[in-house]
């Protein structure tokens, strides 16, 4: 087993050092990290390269047309969808790592059966955990959200969603609120969901690359009321 680890970003330069250091410190080295560059408009590309120099580990990707979290996420992990081995594990560019047994928790649970996992959380402000266990025999379109961070999942169980999941009724990928755009088809589609009672993962709520909160979280709100009242897209 390998995990994958994807990260976005968009001017993320100030929680880089945070980041990447999470991630190098992992007890376990079956993994390996590839983050996206979605533009930003600072130099968080110049400087995460000089972080991950010489570091074949980390594969680092420019896009030279903007395409937010969940198009970046899909793309990449869509290289792994013909592969059984490979776990799929999510990082915002905010964000880090916070237990350096993570990587070791997720292989645990996937050789175990898991074809979804995900861990509890602290957010940077009150040490805040909203992930909780979701039971098997539930819809979870009809579900509290609960697999908050580190949101994690088998690399072919992609292979089984449309991208029409990822879309709005226009036809055009979500640009916010990608967290249960992506999850939710994955949960629903999932045979084994794991919750792994452990903090692994450090969320920023004072994101250092969000502008306009409020902004945002309205946009985010209308993905999630589209993605939940629609189900499933076959």
């Amino acid at each position: 087993m390998k995990v994958v680890f994807i990260t976005p970003f968009f001017n993320a330069k100030d929680n880089f050092d945070e980041l990447i250091g999470s991630v190098r410190d992992q007890n376990s080295k079956d993994w390996v990290h590839i983050l996206i560059d979605d533009m930003s408009t600072d130099d968080s590309l110049e400087y995460l390269q000089s972080l991950v120099h010489n570091d074949d580990r980390f594969e680092v990707i420019s896009n030279d047309t903007k395409k937010y979290a969940l198009r970046n996420i899909v793309d990449v992990a869509r290289r792994y969808e013909d592969q059984e081995d490979v776990i799929i594990a999510l990082i915002d560019g905010d964000d880090s790592l916070c237990d350096n047994n993570t990587v070791d928790y997720l292989i645990e649970a996937y050789t175990n059966g898991a074809t979804t996992a995900w861990t509890a959380h602290s957010w940077d402000i009150n040490g805040m955990n909203i992930s909780k266990k979701i039971p098997e025999n539930v819809d979870p379109y009809a579900w509290p959200w609960g697999s908050s961070h580190l949101k994690t999942f088998k690399s072919s169980l992609l292979s089984r969603v449309s991208n029409e999941n990822f879309k709005d009724l226009d036809g055009e990928w979500f640009t916010r609120g990608y967290d249960q755009a992506l999850m939710l088809p994955l949960l629903y589609l999932s045979s084994n969901r794991q919750y792994i009672d452990k903090t692994c993962y450090k969320y920023n709520i004072n994101s250092v690359s969000v502008t306009d909160r409020v902004w945002v979280e309205k946009d985010q709100m209308f993905t999630i009321n589209l993605v939940r009242a629609r189900g499933f897209v076959s």
